[in-house]
């Protein structure tokens, strides 16, 4: 539920609209709402203010910060994918994940040995650091240097 300024495209009334579901209007995007003024339905647009600018910017930021990411995973050939916080990144070995706005970050990586021999319960993922003070980039090369030595290690078994 959000409350947004609007105006009335008829009478130019200005008042705060509630909406109660999404998808929430864009600032100046035209939709049909009740006028107590004009007593009727009437088309309004959703104003500019201090609140909507801020709005936009932060979602303006985000989808940098999101594209930046899938560029550095596209870089490696990794896919990714986002989950509230957190991206996913998926490489052809396994799966990682880590929140991208933390400037100390905890990266998950997706345990290939997927018991914990010390309690016996499944593990599906375990840390591989936490709280480390580390760009997006840099875990994405971290993540490719893993992955190399792992490739490098599985060839080096196979062949004893």
């Amino acid at each position: 539920m959000r409350h947004y300024e609007c105006i009335c495209q008829k009478c130019k009334t200005v008042k705060q609209q509630l909406f109660q579901q999404e998808p929430y209007p864009n600032i100046h995007e035209t939709f049909i709402c009740f006028c107590n003024t004009c007593n009727s339905n009437q088309l309004h647009n959703r104003t500019i203010t201090k609140k909507a600018i801020a709005e936009s910017n932060i979602n303006k930021q985000e989808k940098l910060l999101r594209e930046n990411i899938e560029n550095e995973c596209h870089k490696y050939g990794f896919s990714c994918r986002f989950l509230y916080q957190s991206v996913i990144i998926s490489t052809p070995l396994s799966d990682w994940q880590f929140d991208y706005h933390q400037s100390k970050k905890t990266l998950y990586h997706e345990s290939t040995i997927k018991i914990n021999f010390s309690t016996g319960d499944y593990a599906k993922s375990h840390i591989q650091f936490k709280n480390k003070k580390i760009s997006n980039a840099d875990i994405i090369f971290y993540i490719s240097n893993h992955e190399k030595a792992t490739v490098a290690r599985n060839n080096n078994k196979k062949s004893v």
